[in-house]
């Protein structure tokens, strides 16, 4: 994609200087100073950086540990605060990672009100733009550049930029390294220089091209205006409810689950003793009522049968050595669990239960640690 330089060294209502390059760093459009309509054209199809000069910032080195983005947000002001004309609470410092060097910050320094001016006129032109940063940053190390009136220094003693006497001054004392000088370059030398044909901010935007400048739209100044905010809150309360749409839905969906098995076991274990009073039945019909009528008619017929039965097996065991492990009655049957020692014990039982005038049925009989578990249904 193509990328679109806008310089704001002459912004005004007019428009700016602006050029842009292909992703190669070739030139598409030379620069030129452009008017709105002319920017919008220029934009399509490409991305923009927004070119502010070095003349409205200072560049600070801080030697510093590397904090998290809050706490740097606290100190660094406050530690550069000597260095600096203005007020701190009037000033943004911006840094990132990529230009922290040998435990130092690169801190760029740019008044508040400028920075916000700049955004300012951008939103009201409606030129969208990724980034604003330096023409500074388009320096390599150890390197001088002149841009029209202005010396831009990336050496260790300073960075930065000089104009004037400042600017000759300094040439002057670094007479060894060689100034690249372009067309539009308007600070006369006496020194070696390296020339160039092309206009100074064609060299700035390819030089920024190839690198990672640094976004001065960070902290409290990253771009953004009201339309975007409302959109993304829209979208954020549209994703959330969505959210909570789907885990009401989940959550529902899991009780009734939860639900529908616990009835489903609740009504296996009906229809088992259902079936067990109601042998007979083929379906569970109404199992409340028909058992509460079954037991009222039965009451007192029952109980009496009840009692002889279990007094007559009372008479057979009194005298017999077994265990008995489980009573039930059901159906006027007294159905006994017991445990004997041996199989002779056992039919020895059953002849005497039979001599007391009671039925005996035998439904299941085996082994167990040498002994003997039968179960007898008595009527």
């Amino acid at each position: 994609m193509d990328t679109c330089f806008l310089f704001t060294k002459y912004l005004s209502d007019e428009g700016c200087y602006s050029l842009k390059l292909s992703t190669t760093g070739e030139l598409v459009s030379p620069p030129a100073l452009r008017n709105f309509a002319e920017l919008h054209d220029l934009q399509k199809e490409a991305r923009t950086i927004v070119v502010e000069t070095c003349e409205n910032a200072s560049l600070l080195e801080l030697e510093l540990p590397w904090l998290t983005e809050r706490k740097a947000r606290i100190a660094i002001p406050y530690a550069l605060e000597d260095k600096v004309a203005q007020q701190v609470d009037d000033l943004h410092f911006a840094f990132d990672k990529n230009h922290y060097r040998n435990n130092k910050y690169l801190v760029t320094v740019i008044s508040k009100q400028r920075l916000q001016l700049i955004m300012q006129w951008l939103d009201e032109h409606r030129l969208d733009f990724e980034a604003i940063t330096l023409d500074w940053f388009a320096l390599d190390e150890l390197q001088l550049a002149i841009s029209e009136n202005v010396l831009l220094i990336n050496n260790d003693d300073f960075k930065g930029c000089l104009s004037g006497d400042l600017a000759r001054t300094y040439i002057k004392r670094h007479s060894l390294n060689q100034v690249l000088v372009f067309q539009d370059s308007s600070i006369p030398l006496t020194s070696e220089s390296i020339k160039s044909s092309e206009h100074s901010f064609t060299w700035i935007a390819q030089g920024l091209l190839k690198r990672k400048p640094l976004n001065l739209c960070q902290g409290d100044m990253q771009h953004g205006n009201d339309s975007d905010w409302i959109i993304k809150g829209y979208q954020l309360a549209g994703a959330l409810f969505a959210v909570w749409l789907f885990s009401l839905i989940m959550v529902n969906a899991l009780a009734l689950y939860s639900i529908n098995k616990q009835t489903a076991k609740i009504d296996e274990q009906i229809a088992t003793i259902y079936h067990q009073f109601f042998p007979e039945a083929k379906q569970v019909i109404s199992p409340k009522f028909r058992i509460k009528q079954l037991l009222e008619n039965n009451t007192a017929d029952g109980q009496t049968h009840f009692w002889f039965v279990l007094n007559q097996f009372a008479k057979a065991v009194k005298d017999n050595p077994l265990t008995v492990e489980q009573l039930r009655y059901q159906n006027k049957t007294l159905s006994v669990t017991i445990v004997s020692a041996d199989f002779a014990s056992l039919e020895a039982l059953e002849k005497t239960l039979k001599n007391l005038k009671l039925k005996v049925k035998q439904t299941q009989a085996s082994t167990r640690n040498k002994q003997v578990v039968a179960t007898l249904e008595l009527m």
